[in-house]
């Protein structure tokens, strides 16, 4: 029942200082405002970078046919991998599949439209199973047996070549071959890690889209080792390495013939600077919460003072100091609260409509279905308003507990 009285007299109290009240309420609601927000839009901007590495075979070993020029050793200036290379690598122990690609950037031609494009050749593999297909089919074995002049096209490059949307059963000139197009990946969100794919049967990028592959030690120019267990990638590179070296018959001095390219590593490393940037957002929330605070505290050092008489009479009657305490502490918080309040319903309008104006105006960005109110972000900020207006209250209470009833009383 303390509780409740102390509620009721503090309402009555901020009520008849309407203005007052408002101000620092205000100081609060800003505060709130900057600190979820900031951090709301931290972690949102956060989840749309690693929904960008999510296609980049974090969890997997990228094996490149380029020499290690980072390594140990003597570099090699001739990169091999091989067809027999990709097998060996399968009968490894924790691999449970490779897809292996020979790519070479070109350029694609449909009419008068021309772009330049990754040209891909590859194994039905390399459409993995949380790919589709927007129009007609992908690679299939057969058309890699049969040398078939068949192209797949990504989501960008087809609307690129075909602006009236109808790309399927036509002819590219793709370095001056023609191929017939079969099929249309499905369109991806949009990332940093965007670029213009056509994907054709590899023996027909070796064999006739370039020909020169033939007379190379490069048969396949990457191939991603999937894992059975991708927290042992560590051990799993290592005994890739051991495989490769054994097989190309390279000494002790000699560097790689062919490199990793680890986007573990690099995701990770982005991943820790969003996190501090994230860190940096709330606490340049903080300070303005903190000065929030000051407000809340100026403003009880000010009520103690104009409210000196009631103290007095209040210890008169029988009012203990721990009364008196509460009494104080509760009105800061509750300032502190109703702000917090208010700052969360602003913080949802600004999030909220910042998400609808990015889907609305900027939808190639791709960050609006991110952008969210963080409930976390919420929660701690109303923590923080609760301890900062606790922490303004503690003062300017502990000072109107240890008035003597006696000053108070004569007090003006």
């Amino acid at each position: 029942m303390k509780i409740v009285e102390a509620l009721r007299i503090a309402l009555t109290s901020l009520l008849a200082n309407r203005l007052r009240s408002l101000l620092a309420t205000l100081g609060i609601m800003i505060g709130i405002a900057a600190v979820s927000t900031l951090l709301s839009v931290g972690q949102s901007f956060q989840r749309f970078v690693q929904s960008q590495f999510a296609g980049l075979n974090t969890d997997a070993i990228t094996l490149l046919a380029q020499p290690d020029f980072g390594g140990q050793g003597v570099p090699s200036q001739t990169a091999r991998l091989s067809d027999g290379d990709v097998a060996a690598l399968r009968e490894l122990p924790n691999v449970r599949e490779v897809v292996a690609v020979y790519t070479q950037g070109g350029e694609v031609r449909a009419g008068p439209n021309v772009s330049y494009a990754d040209i891909a050749g590859a194994w039905p593999d390399y459409l993995r199973p949380g790919e589709g297909l927007a129009l007609g089919r992908f690679l299939t074995a057969a058309d890699v047996e049969t040398r078939a002049r068949a192209a797949v096209l990504d989501w960008s490059l087809a609307q690129m070549l075909f602006p009236d949307g109808r790309p399927l059963g036509r002819e590219v000139l793709v370095q001056g071959l023609s191929l017939r197009v079969v099929g249309v990946l499905a369109p991806k969100e949009g990332g940093f890690f965007g670029g213009f794919i056509l994907a054709v049967p590899i023996s027909v990028a070796r064999d006739r889209i370039f020909p020169d592959s033939a007379l190379s030690s490069v048969q396949v120019s990457q191939a991603t080792i999937y894992l059975d267990d991708p927290s042992r990638i560590a051990a799993s590179e290592q005994a890739v390495a051991a495989a490769l070296r054994a097989r190309h018959k390279l000494t002790p001095e000699q560097a790689n013939d062919f490199s990793f390219q680890n986007f573990r590593e690099f995701a990770e490393a982005n991943n820790n600077v969003l996190v501090g940037i994230t860190a940096f957002l709330g606490v340049i929330g903080g300070i303005a919460l903190l000065v929030g605070g000051i407000g809340i505290m100026n403003i009880m050092l000010v009520s103690v003072t104009e409210r000196t008489r009631e103290i007095g009479l209040r210890k008169a009657v029988g009012a203990r100091r721990a009364d008196i305490l509460v009494q104080f502490l509760v009105e800061a918080v509750l300032l502190s609260l109703l702000g917090g309040a208010s700052g969360v319903l602003l913080t949802s309008t600004l999030v909220n409509g910042g998400a609808i104006v990015l889907t609305r105006f900027f939808p190639d960005a791709g960050l609006g279905p991110f952008l969210a109110l963080d409930g976390q972000a919420v929660a701690l900020a109303l923590v923080f308003a609760s301890a900062v207006g606790l922490a303004a209250g503690i003062y300017p209470a502990f000072r109107a507990s240890r008035l003597s009833p006696i000053v108070a009383l004569r007090a003006e």
